[in-house]
Formats: C-alpha cells, sequence, structure tokens
C-alpha cells in the first residue's frame, strides 16, 4: 500500500481546492505552482528538520551536487563570481565553494551554519535582490519551480540583463516522477511533509523547453541544452552567445 501523502488542512485547517489535488494527487499536465508545507513551517520545527534530511538524501540519490560540479567545472571562468538562488541550507554551495571560492547564498531565510566562513549571504527575495550585476554565473537547486509565470518572466529579466551562464536542476513534470517519488519515501522513512511537497514540487516542475521559455530567453542571445534524465530531474544550462 502506498503512503498517503498528508493533507494542507492537517497543517493549515484547509483542504487544497479541487484543481490543487488534480495537480498534486492526480498528476494533472499543467503546470500547477502551490505553496509547499517546508516553506511554511517553523524552521527549528521538528517537522522541518525531518524534512530538510529527506531532502539531502533526495539530493544525493539524484547526484545533483556531481552534477553542478561538473556544469561549473565547463562553464565558470576563474574568478567568476556565482550565485545559488534559494541556496537554503547551504550544502550545495559549501560543497562548490571549492571550484567556485567566488560563490554568494540568496535565499529569504537567514546564513545557515553549513555555508563557506568567508562566501557572501543574501538574505532577501529574488526579485527584489539588486545585486544580479555581480553575478555571471547563477545557479539554482529545486528552487526555479517555486516561481509562478508572472515571477518566472520578472526573474528571467535579471537573468537576461546580467548572467552569462545559468545551471537549474527541477523536477521533471511526469507522471513516473510521481511513481519513483512514491517508491523511495518509504524507503528513506521520509517525514509527511516530504511526501506531500515532493509532489508539489512535481506539479510546478518543467518539461522541454519550458523553462528557457518561461524566462524569455532569447535564442538569438542564448544557447542552452535541456536534460530529462531516467532520474526524473530536469536539468537546464544556458550559456550566453559571444
Amino acid at each position: 500500500m502506498q503512503p498517503v501523502p498528508p493533507s494542507r488542512a492537517q497543517y493549515f485547517g484547509r483542504q487544497p481546492a479541487t484543481n490543487e489535488r488534480n495537480a498534486i494527487f492526480r498528476g494533472g499536465a499543467p503546470r500547477v505552482v502551490l505553496p509547499e508545507l517546508l516553506d511554511e513551517l517553523p524552521p527549528d520545527s521538528p517537522a522541518a528538520h525531518a524534512s530538510r534530511r529527506d531532502l539531502r538524501i533526495v539530493n544525493r540519490l539524484l547526484g545533483s551536487t556531481a552534477w553542478f560540479k561538473k556544469c561549473l567545472l565547463e562553464y565558470h571562468h576563474p574568478g567568476e563570481n556565482v550565485l545559488e538562488i534559494g541556496a537554503g541550507t547551504g550544502e550545495l554551495g559549501w560543497a562548490l565553494n571549492a571550484l567556485a571560492p567566488n560563490v554568494a547564498g540568496l535565499d529569504l531565510c537567514g546564513r545557515p551554519a553549513a555555508w563557506p566562513p568567508r562566501a557572501l549571504w543574501y538574505q532577501a527575495n529574488a526579485l527584489e535582490f539588486a545585486g544580479w550585476a555581480e553575478y555571471p554565473v547563477v545557479i539554482g537547486n529545486l528552487v526555479f519551480h517555486h516561481f509562478n509565470r508572472a515571477a518566472l518572466t520578472q526573474l528571467g529579466g535579471r537573468l537576461n540583463r546580467h548572467a552569462r551562464v545559468i545551471i537549474a536542476s527541477e523536477p521533471l513534470r511526469v507522471h513516473r516522477a510521481r511513481w519513483w517519488f512514491d517508491l523511495i519515501c518509504p524507503l528513506i522513512r521520509a517525514h509527511p511533509v516530504t511526501r506531500y511537497d515532493g509532489r508539489v514540487s512535481i506539479a510546478a516542475g518543467f518539461r522541454q523547453e519550458e523553462l528557457p521559455r518561461l524566462l524569455q530567453l532569447d535564442p538569438s542571445v542564448w544557447r542552452w541544452r535541456v536534460e530529462e534524465n531516467w532520474l526524473c530531474s530536469y536539468r537546464l544550462v544556458a550559456v550566453r552567445r559571444a
């Protein structure tokens, strides 16, 4: 018997609307962006700690850190500043610091303990951040799917003006991603928050050329490649043309 993710009512006193349930539990094809439980829990709550632990395991299974290292080795120029948006608890930035000593983190939350001591940290909304011009390389792991169409258009405006390289790893919005996620949850003893948020994330994920198009990247200015792998990761590398 497959685990059933909790309803939002368990945490916030309301049931999802019908269209939300269709997207989360029945795998509706259109992209739907909904709030995730982890983003609304107190950072120090037991549920938040458990869910972040689950995310670390999922990232290891997906090979996300190794993929970002490979991309930086290929596309990062020595001395270039790197900005990780949605840097969260800091594990990715810490792992990449040897390759990119000028890595900085941007997130709504405060500077985490697991962040390189000399690296900068900006506690700010990405859409209100004013320092984009200083960061030619922008990376994001499981963060772009949090933005709706309008927000991605705004974010793309900043990236189009200032970035040279964009590297993103996101959920792939396909039915088999839900099957895969439901399979691993009991194996890693995932917390109910993780089980719910995972499905919400998949429903907000991307397919094919969606992310560069939503960011409004101009193909005459950018070249990009999209990878959809068997582990249901959607990966984008976009590089500004010379």
